[in-house]
């Protein structure tokens, strides 16, 4: 399996940052109902958000961190890829910037994801199969049909998918 870079409204990271987790939550309600019993229900999916570090190094250090905050003050979304998770459509909401010497800069970010309303398809063309995802469940996730992306893909049967494999969509 291919590992990408990550990138993000056009920049690419030279050095994938050495720590990213996504972090995914719904909003639950729970209604008292007679006789002592309760009942509880999803109201919402939240916005997943993206954070992670890393270090820029090298001569062109400060020149690259002048880039990322050049990109975070850009307004409106747009597709973060990262090696092994599913790209995820962001807003960039927090950068910070420690400098170390003119060479070494450490930084930290926050992406959160653009919640509208389901996609009928995904721009990019590819997802990354998640942790106990078949085909079948790839397809519902994405909103595209299981025999289309079994045509579009190299696996023996519906259920071969490994976590972290690249799916195309179409």
């Amino acid at each position: 399996m291919n590992t990408i870079k990550m990138s993000y409204k056009g920049m690419l990271f030279e050095v994938n940052p050495q720590s990213i987790q996504t972090d995914f939550s719904k909003k639950v309600e729970t209604k008292a109902l007679p006789f002592g019993f309760g009942r509880t229900a999803v109201v919402c999916r939240m916005p997943a958000t993206v954070s992670g570090s890393g270090i820029l190094t090298g001569e062109n250090a400060g020149e690259r961190a002048f880039e990322l905050m050049r990109i975070f003050e850009k307004g409106g979304a747009s597709y973060l890829f990262m090696p092994k998770i599913a790209p995820v459509k962001a807003y960039f909401t927090a950068l910070a910037l420690s400098v170390r010497d003119e060479n070494c800069i450490e930084y930290r970010f926050t992406f959160t994801e653009e919640c509208t309303e389901k996609k009928s398809h995904y721009a990019f063309g590819y997802t990354y199969a998640r942790a106990g995802e078949n085909l079948y469940d790839i397809a519902n996730r994405c909103s595209v049909s299981s025999s289309k992306l079994f045509e579009a893909n190299d696996y023996m049967d519906m259920f071969s998918v490994s976590e972290g494999d690249k799916v195309w969509l179409n």
